[in-house]
């Protein structure tokens, strides 16, 4: 505790808004990066931004580069847990008491106080500084949200930027249309960069992502044009194969996750092009090995419990589809869910007609989350319990030998059973 201490201080001393509206923000962070001699500079670049998908297929890049002997830092957001658990280099999290020495020698080199920067924004300071003082030599950077007004946009040039799959998300800061979102975004792309494009993507938004790129003149990777075919689904993952028939088993759950790891083996084709890689080996064992926490990850067998983190309008029902469609014979699938308050609640009740049962509670987020009993109200089949442990135990109390469980609406929810 004695070295939590300091962290915890100073954490609570930072200003906590969600500051990504305002795009004085990236040029003030832009200028603290060049008085710092611009940290970022000292290592390669891979820089993600998308409404899904960005977790998954940051994972498979970062973890591949780590697989041929890299040194590799990724920082994505949000954190289940501690906000430490953001910044990771080779696997293993920032520590608390590292953080705050970063952070204090950041301040005085700056000459700044600790209200001038948001939280999120001083994690990526120290995190970016972190990483050159600790010599990586790879970084998969995730945006926080959108993209021109991010924290992470105050970068140089990356290597690449890549752009997973653009839905709606964030509509009052983002914009109130795809076309719109994926126009924010795409001001990640830097002068003569390399861009990737995940594949499906909706025709408005990857109209915006080629004008940028257009724009930039960079390079652009459409990573549709790299086939998967899949082989066979299951609970324990996904077998797919290429066209020259290797195969490729892809552990994390979902279609769409075939699409990550698409986008993931355009990118490292790229790498193998650009001699990082030898070959497409250390893909593949990344591939077969990431499980991202809260990502239809598997909980517990016997019933079969998941979690999952997806809560926007384009991830919760493919969720709710992988599962039911992966049932086993006579299985059904019982849901325990709870969401924050910009979770659009008027479609709930057809997303949630796939469950047999639904058990709602209110996530752990004291000024975001959805009272439990408003979703109950939306959603009038379902059963209101005190939190996710209780409806976790009601669901596996229900459970018969074939059905399965998903936990699932918010990293806030599915937190509390992963601490």
């Amino acid at each position: 505790m004695a070295i939590a201490e300091p962290y915890l201080n100073w954490r609570a001393k930072m200003d906590q808004r969600m500051l990504a509206a305002d795009p004085q923000r990236v040029v003030l962070l832009g200028q603290a990066l060049d008085q710092l001699g611009r940290p970022e500079r000292q290592y390669q670049i891979v820089h993600l931004a998308g409404t899904n998908g960005k977790g998954s297929t940051g994972a498979f890049i970062a973890q591949a580069l780590r697989q041929a002997g890299y040194h590799v830092g990724h920082f994505a957001s949000p954190a289940i847990g501690s906000d430490l658990n953001q910044s990771l280099l080779d696997g293993v999290a920032l520590t608390a008491k590292r953080y705050v020495r970063i952070l204090e020698a950041l301040m005085q080199r700056l000459g700044l106080p600790i209200g001038q920067f948001s939280a999120f924004e001083w994690d990526v300071l120290v995190t970016l500084q972190w990483y050159a003082e600790q010599g990586a030599e790879w970084v998969v950077l995730e945006a926080g949200l959108g993209g021109a007004t991010d924290a992470t946009n105050a970068i140089a040039t990356p290597a690449a930027a890549v752009f997973t799959h653009i839905a709606l998300d964030h509509t009052a800061i983002l914009g109130p249309t795809v076309a719109a979102i994926a126009r924010n975004k795409a001001q990640i792309i830097k002068p003569g960069s390399t861009v990737f494009i995940a594949p499906h993507q909706v025709p408005a938004a990857k109209a915006e992502l080629l004008r940028a790129a257009a724009d930039q003149h960079a390079v652009v990777h459409d990573a549709g044009e790299l086939t998967l075919t899949p082989v066979r689904y299951r609970l324990t993952g996904t077998l797919a194969v290429l066209p020259d028939g290797t195969p490729v088993a892809v552990k994390m759950l979902g279609e769409y996750q075939l699409d990550n790891a698409r986008t993931a083996l355009a990118v490292g084709d790229w790498l193998i092009a650009q001699g990082v890689l030898a070959d497409r080996q250390p893909l593949l064992a990344a591939l077969a090995t990431v499980q991202l926490p809260g990502r239809l990850q598997a909980y517990q067998e016997n019933p079969w419990i998941f979690l999952d983190a997806g809560h926007n309008p384009d991830a919760f029902p493919k969720v709710l589809q992988t599962l039911h469609g992966l049932l086993p014979k006579n299985g059904r699938l019982l849901l325990v869910a709870g969401f924050l308050k910009d979770k659009d609640t008027t479609t709930l009740e057809a997303q949630l007609a796939v469950a047999a049962k639904v058990w709602v509670t209110t996530p752990w987020q004291p000024t975001r989350a959805l009272a439990g009993s408003v979703l109950q109200a939306a959603v009038p089949s379902s059963v209101l319990v005190p939190d996710v442990r209780a409806g976790l135990a009601a669901a596996e109390a229900e459970a018969h030998a074939n059905d399965v469980i998903l936990v699932a609406g918010s990293f806030y929810l599915i937190g509390d059973l992963l601490q």
